[in-house]
């Protein structure tokens, strides 16, 4: 049975190897049948093509337009495996070009409009659906047009770029170190994008990115980005640079190579950031030094060349973007702190020490983040600057004079090309990071809260210690989860450009040195905000600017307040009188912060510090200015009668006696008069400087008690962290409408 059962099996076996020969040729043999048919298609309709338009006179016309070359093209595509739009049946798009063709052909001017149109879409095709046209273009454009670029397989690239020196309202430099363009699939993407921009003597902001991708007329897609708000002299990059006051502009050059912020990033970059081996300079300059660039057409002779040899090419370029990425500063934190974090684990005893203890974890990449843009604020805000940059006020004059005076007649054409490119370009963002120093925050404490009141209370003096001890010697970091954003610009100027932000998750930390120790100190349930900025203030919009208010529009409002006093309509009209006079706008900006919401308990002892320390100022501060307040009105008083003393003794030396009588008891009676005011105010004013010291000791024992504030402040916390809805504000910033009316032009608009 044994045997019978296992003859069957052995068969089988038997007859499965014989067969596999056979079905290897089973499955080769249909593959050249199936190539012998899709040939025979382009071929058979290219021969027909050919026949018909010799010998007949329509058929030649609908060759000359491109019509079937562009199918042919197509098929021929099909037969090869690799087609445009292959989402498409490829007999859907033979119907579609020639119905149109068929429409067009009954007039002349939609004939050649269609040729015009069919022919670079050919070319297009072509460069898309076959390699040899494609090397034969990449070969031509290396050595004619595009000597100073990149062009690998499809892709065009850029490297080393002059930096954009923003010399307007604000100092900065934009920096983008490559950009590539994909032609096939239409996406531009750029590298290692660093800015830093001066916002005030000692205020800065550093932002970076590794990569921003574009694919065209879809969206835009944005990798971490990391923004450190530094101030303070130990902070700043451009301490030196002057704010508010444009350099001398008489260097007729676009492009510029010593300016004041290239200097200063320059000599930070020299103090903190390593530059680029001296191979990787070698071989991307072929040994030479860049040339400098006089004017806009040699605005790119400076920008790194690859060989022209085919199979080096890819290879060159894959070597320039790997080393952007291995340079940036962004990838060294994450080394830095993948380091420490390690070092730390192998010191450690266990795990749970490192969770107590709030140890960075790698695997949450919220937490990294976090401490990566802690990692990177104390270096410099441009890791990497170019020798070279383009100012803004520069592109502003490369304009011809007549082109834009006629743009500026069309305001219509620049609502109408942004209103798709906003429409089509919705901006996702992976994470955005803030981070801060806890050092500057302590300056400002102590230059706008503590002031000289931690000399003179001891009280003061303690607070001041204990929350300086807490953010001396950390760095504090606001993150921002990933971000879907988008732009409605309006074709009508009936309307305002809206900005739309709504953010999943929001985070606050606080670091300690080397960013490997940190803790979440709040956490939300996310946010959104709506961005209002009036259309007016668009360039080449100043038909619509609102008129300056004259003397009847502010007589009318005052009325209008008048006829409303006590009803909430009174406050709005007083805000906008005020806006009137000042000659201001404003745009608004509305944020909803969603719940329920999680707190620290360290942030809330830090918040009770906070608040008893505000207590206890400002205390002290009311009884001072009493204090001085009375010892003003002693010296006026004093001085007053003084005056009156002399008066009196002129007078009774120039008059009679009935004069002097008549004097002398109204002098006598003013006298006393002063003498009643000013013993009533010093009665007063010690009633009021003893019952002021009294509160403000009240008040400083009844904050005595951190752990009772602590609890106070916790309460309201645990009704966030279980409430549901969202905490909005609503506001407006103003903005002065004087220096936007300088700027205007009085060219009457066409398409208004």
């Amino acid at each position: 049975m044994l045997d019978d059962m296992d003859s069957p099996v052995k068969q089988d076996a038997q007859d499965v190897l014989k067969r596999k020969p056979v079905q290897q040729r089973k499955a080769v043999s249909p593959t050249p049948e199936r190539e012998l048919k899709s040939k025979i298609i382009p071929n058979s309709f290219l021969a027909g093509t050919i026949i018909a338009s010799l010998s007949l006179s329509w058929p030649l016309r609908w060759t000359i337009s491109g019509a079937p070359v562009l199918v042919y093209i197509i098929l021929l595509g099909e037969a090869y495996g690799h087609r445009i739009l292959p989402f498409i049946p490829v007999w859907t798009i033979f119907a579609t070009v020639n119905l149109v063709y068929a429409v067009c052909s009954t007039s002349w001017l939609l004939y050649w409009v269609f040729w015009a149109f069919c022919w670079p879409t050919i070319f297009i095709v072509s460069l898309f659906q076959f390699d040899a046209p494609a090397r034969l273009a990449r070969r031509t454009l290396r050595k004619t047009f595009l000597r100073e670029l990149h062009f690998i397989n499809d892709q065009i690239a850029f490297f080393d770029l002059p930096a954009l020196e923003i010399d307007t309202e604000v100092k900065g430099l934009f920096v983008i170190r490559g950009v590539t363009l994909s032609l096939s699939t239409m996406t531009l993407v750029a590298h290692g994008i660093e800015a830093g921009i001066k916002l005030a003597d000692d205020i800065e902001l550093a932002i970076q990115t590794d990569k921003v991708v574009v694919p065209l007329f879809r969206e835009i897609t944005v990798d971490d980005v990391f923004a450190n708000v530094k101030g303070g002299d130990w902070e700043v990059t451009f301490g030196d640079v002057v704010y508010g006051k444009p350099e001398p502009d008489d260097d007729p050059s676009v492009i510029v190579s010593d300016t004041a912020i290239l200097r200063a990033a320059s000599v930070a970059h020299k103090g903190g950031v390593e530059g680029l081996p001296t191979e990787m300079v070698k071989n991307m300059t072929a040994g030479e030094l860049p040339q400098e660039a006089g004017d806009a057409k040699s605005a790119f002779s400076s920008v790194k060349k690859l060989t022209p040899d085919e199979k080096n090419a890819h290879a060159k370029y894959q070597e320039l973007v790997q080393h952007i990425d291995n340079t940036s500063a962004i990838t060294n934190a994450k080394k830095t702190l993948r380091k420490a974090a390690q070092a730390l684990k192998d010191d450690a005893s266990d795990d749970e020490g490192n969770k107590k203890d709030g140890r960075l974890d790698l695997e949450n990449m919220d937490d990294l983040r976090a401490a990566i843009c802690a990692q990177i604020h104390g270096q410099p805000s441009i890791p990497h600057p170019p020798s070279k940059s383009i100012r803004v006020s520069t592109l502003r004059k490369t304009s011809h004079p007549n082109v834009k005076k006629f743009l500026h007649r069309l305001p219509f054409l620049y609502r109408l090309m942004l209103t798709p490119i906003c429409y089509f370009h919705p901006v996702k963002f992976k994470s955005i990071t803030a981070a801060g120093s806890g050092k500057w925050f302590v300056s400002l404490m102590r230059q706008y809260l503590f002031k000289h009141y931690s000399t003179s209370d001891a009280e003061i003096r303690r607070l001041e210690s204990r929350i300086s001890s807490w953010c001396a010697d950390a760095n504090f970091a606001v993150e921002l989860g990933p971000i879907d954003s988008g732009a409605y610009f309006p074709l009508s100027t009936n309307y305002n450009i809206k900005c739309h932000f709504k953010m999943s998750d929001v985070m606050a930390y606080r670091t300690l040195p080397d960013a490997v120790e940190l803790q979440q100190v709040v956490r939300l349930a996310g946010a959104d905000a709506v961005l209002t900025i009036p259309t007016f203030l668009f360039p080449h919009h100043e038909h619509i600017f609102p008129g300056k208010a004259s003397d009847y529009d502010i007589m009318e409002l005052e009325q209008a307040i008048a006829e409303a006093e006590g009803t909430p309509k009174e406050l709005q009209a007083r805000k906008e009188l005020e806006k009137l006079k000042k000659d201001e706008a404003s745009m608004h900006i509305s944020a909803h912060a969603s719940l329920p919401a999680q707190f620290h308990q360290d942030l809330l002892n830090f918040i009770a510090a906070i608040v008893k320390a505000t207590k206890v100022i400002e205390s002290d501060k009311d009884f001072e200015e009493a204090k001085v307040l009375r010892e003003l009105k002693r010296v006026s008083t004093n001085a007053s009668d003084s005056d009156v003393s002399s008066l009196a003794s002129v007078n009774t030396t120039n008059t009679d006696t009935t004069q002097t009588t008549l004097n002398g008891k109204e002098d006598k009676s003013f006298k006393s008069l002063l003498r009643k005011v000013d013993s009533g105010f010093k009665e007063a004013s010690n009633k009021t400087m003893v019952g002021m010291r009294k509160a403000g000791h009240s008040t400083v024992h009844a904050m005595a008690n951190d752990r009772w504030i602590a609890r106070l402040v916790g309460k309201v916390t645990k009704k966030l962290e279980r409430a549901q809805g969202e905490v909005g504000y609503s506001g407006e910033v103003p903005i002065p409408l004087g220096k936007y009316r300088v700027r205007h032009e009085e060219e009457t608009k066409i398409l208004p």
